[in-house]
């Protein structure tokens, strides 16, 4: 596996840059995962055969950007309580086909799963099952047939950013899952560019950003930046 670039690194926490098509955490699934080469990382660095290393949240495989790990158990209850109360800022950017309806504002819908589980199933309206999935958006740059826009979502719903820009006719490149033209294997081009966090010791805020990948400049078919 290559080399994953370090974002942050103390005594307590670490934040990586995730390539697209990598896990975030060890599973039953036979890919690599970016938890596993983290621990790889810290046994080398550390001389620890079993350092503590937990994943703080989550990115699809598919996606790219920000993965925050906690090195001790009292770092990730810190975290786990920041996510669950909803104070960690999470900012997206993503590259979609089409116009959107206007250069900002609120995507307000019900998300909930399909019958085999592997795809989001949005609705305007409440439905059995579904819960509130929320996502503020604003456009950065437009090229001809492609956006590129910023999501900072209020909620973080199963797929929820693929199936809300899909729902309003404006998929990622690359998820072919929701309706977007082929790209990677294994890679869409939605990225965590920021996350704001308190540290947990410290309290002091955090906020921890990873570039854009050097390929989203390359799309075949579609006009580049210059």
């Amino acid at each position: 596996m290559d080399d994953i670039p370090i974002l942050y690194e103390d005594r307590y926490l670490l934040a990586l840059n995730k390539p697209a098509g990598l896990s975030s955490e060890s599973g039953s699934a036979p890919h690599p995962s970016a938890e596993v080469w983290a621990l790889e990382y810290l046994r080398r660095t550390t001389k620890r055969q079993q350092p503590y290393l937990r994943v703080a949240h989550r990115l699809d495989r598919v996606s790219s950007g920000v993965l925050l790990l906690a090195k001790t158990k009292t770092a990730l209850q810190h975290l786990m309580q920041q996510f669950e109360a909803r104070m960690v800022v999470k900012v997206y950017v993503a590259q979609v086909v089409g116009d959107l309806p206007a250069e900002s504002g609120l995507l307000t819908h019900y998300l909930g799963r399909s019958a085999d589980g592997h795809s989001a199933v949005l609705s305007e309206t409440p439905f059995e099952g579904g819960q509130p999935a929320v996502c503020r958006y604003r456009l950065l740059e437009r090229l001809e047939g492609l956006s590129l826009v910023e999501l900072t979502p209020k909620t973080g719903r199963f797929h929820q950013l693929r199936a809300q820009m899909a729902f309003i006719g404006c998929p990622i490149v690359g998820d072919e899952r929701y309706g977007g033209p082929p790209w990677r294997l294994h890679a869409i081009r939605l990225h965590a560019l920021r996350l704001q966090v308190h540290h947990p010791l410290s309290q002091a805020a955090l906020s921890i950003e990873a570039p854009l990948p050097a390929d989203w400049t390359a799309l075949e078919g579609y006009p580049q930046h210059g």
